[in-house]
């Protein structure tokens, strides 16, 4: 039975503690944060990864989440990765995990160790062969949200986690029917790059049981007519606004609230950094990547640390684009259309080793990696 607001939009379900979590939690915009390492060997920079979480608090983000790609679960790396961001978090905003295998007994023990690290809920986001039935996916991903009494998420995306014999445009809309009557399954997570005719079909399947999270915001005007729509996140959440002007915190909130005459300004205003942010975005993501230095740019204009990451070792060479001055002075640009302003980042050298390293002397190099990174 769906429950209804008074202005007639379907709201989820809060009949559980975990519903009633995200009820109360998932809200406004949340974010990710990749490691930052030293430039000595790898060792992860503790002091930059403190840096990046609280300039995630001061956005008015409600949430974080650890992106492990460069400390892959069962290293050293991972785990202490985790303790940082959860220490550096802990009472101030919310933690977010990631389980993304494809073993179900690996996942469970990722679980077991976001458990203990103190995470507040799991986004489900696992791999699966392309000709698994819809019984047997209920089985993996119902096996993985069992395995925790955390607040879980699905994934609703496109490539190598889309169905096409199990629903529209891979969206298998009947296995997310049955794992939305998991009482600690809370919320769907809906990327960037599915279609706003199936983000409505999957709001439309589950929006009266799942707190739901598009990615493209282009899509939220029409989508709040109907269903009440209050967060968004897991993305890089710094492209479309600063600590001082938070537009896209404010965005889910008129959101929320059903102010749809705000919610539609809010729209406009953020076009251009929205529109600009999807246009670098979504051509990577159609190849299972992220345009991770033009990601970590937005966060370091937003107040983060910034400092080059290390090639993404799941992304062949070549599918991520190098960040050029054309490519940061767009980036800029969009910010400047929408009437943002960046904090305190004027010189790009500090990007480039980022904050935590520049107050400890280092500046640029011949000896400096710049991989994904160009000057001109």
């Amino acid at each position: 039975m769906e429950s209804v607001l008074a202005n007639g939009r379907i709201v989820p379900d809060s009949s559980t503690p975990q519903r009633q979590w995200a009820q109360a939690k998932l809200t406004g915009l949340m974010n990710l944060i990749q490691p930052t390492f030293r430039r000595d060997g790898g060792r992860l920079d503790e002091e930059a990864i403190r840096i990046d979480v609280r300039a995630a608090i001061a956005q008015g983000f409600s949430g974080t989440m650890p992106m492990p790609n460069w400390t892959m679960p069962g290293s050293a790396d991972w785990d202490s990765f985790h303790r940082i961001v959860c220490d550096e978090a802990r009472g101030k905003i919310a933690v977010h995990g990631i389980v993304a295998g494809r073993d179900p007994e690996a996942d469970r023990a990722v679980l077991g160790a976001l458990e203990r690290h103190g995470v507040d809920l799991v986004l489900l986001a696992p791999t699966f062969p392309r000709d698994v039935d819809a019984r047997r996916l209920y089985d993996l991903i119902a096996a993985r949200a069992q395995a925790t009494a955390l607040p879980a998420m699905l994934y609703a995306a496109t490539g190598r986690r889309a169905f096409p014999a199990l629903g529209p445009e891979g969206q298998p809309l009947d296995v997310y029917d049955r794992l939305a009557d998991l009482p600690n399954v809370v919320a769907v997570k809906v990327s960037q790059t599915v279609s706003a005719t199936a983000t409505e079909l999957v709001c439309e399947r589950l929006g009266d049981r799942l707190s739901m999270g598009p990615v493209n915001l282009a899509f939220l005007p029409q989508l709040a007519r109907r269903f009440r729509i209050a967060w968004s996140g897991q993305w890089n959440a710094e492209a479309i606004q600063t600590p001082q002007d938070r537009a896209g915190v404010q965005l889910l909130d008129a959101s929320a609230c059903g102010d749809l005459v705000r919610l539609d300004a809010l729209a406009e205003r953020l076009r251009p950094v929205l529109a600009h942010f999807f246009a670098v975005q979504a051509p990577v993501l159609a190849q299972g990547a992220h345009p991770w230095p033009h990601n970590r740019y937005y966060q370091w204009l937003g107040g983060g640390s910034g400092g080059l990451l290390p090639a993404d070792p799941h992304v062949p060479s070549g599918v991520i684009p190098v960040l050029d001055a054309a490519g940061r002075a767009a980036i800029r640009a969009a910010f400047a259309a929408a009437g943002l302003e960046p904090v305190d980042a004027e010189d790009d050298d500090v990007f480039i080793v980022g904050r935590a390293a520049w107050g400890r002397g280092e500046r640029p190099g011949a000896a400096t990696k710049t991989s994904g990174y160009s000057r001109n």
